[in-house]
């Protein structure tokens, strides 16, 4: 038998920006559910974007999640003056499509990285 358990996305990434010690700004929306029966996959995702963005700036990070009608969107944010960041792991889209998620990846050469996750409710 498979059970789903609701995860609330906004208490998730509050609790990993608090075990990470990570300068953070949050700007989070209530209501945001995910229905999963495993939600480790999705904290590695945040954890490597969390890591990625970190290394890029000592700016903090600037962390939305917004309740879309049909979707939930976290939306990370760093400033960074860097002009050519890091390769980002290609492998994190097989990992979102296990929740039915899109990852778009964002650089403003000399201005900002975004990482957008997108969650179908």
């Amino acid at each position: 038998m498979h059970f789903q358990n609701p995860v609330d996305l906004k208490q998730l990434i509050r609790f990993i920006v608090d075990e990470k010690k990570i300068q953070a700004n949050l700007i989070l929306d209530e209501g945001c559910f995910l229905e999963t029966a495993d939600i480790r996959p999705l904290i590695k995702v945040i954890n490597y974007v969390l890591n990625y963005l970190k290394q890029l700036s000592d700016h903090p990070i600037e962390i939305s999640l917004d309740l879309m009608h049909d979707k939930y969107l976290y939306s990370f944010l760093v400033y960074t003056t860097i002009l050519e960041p890091p390769p980002f792991s290609a492998s994190l889209q097989a990992v979102l499509d296990t929740y039915s998620a899109k990852l778009d990846f964002i650089h403003e050469k000399g201005k900002y990285v975004q990482v957008k996750i997108h969650i179908k409710r």
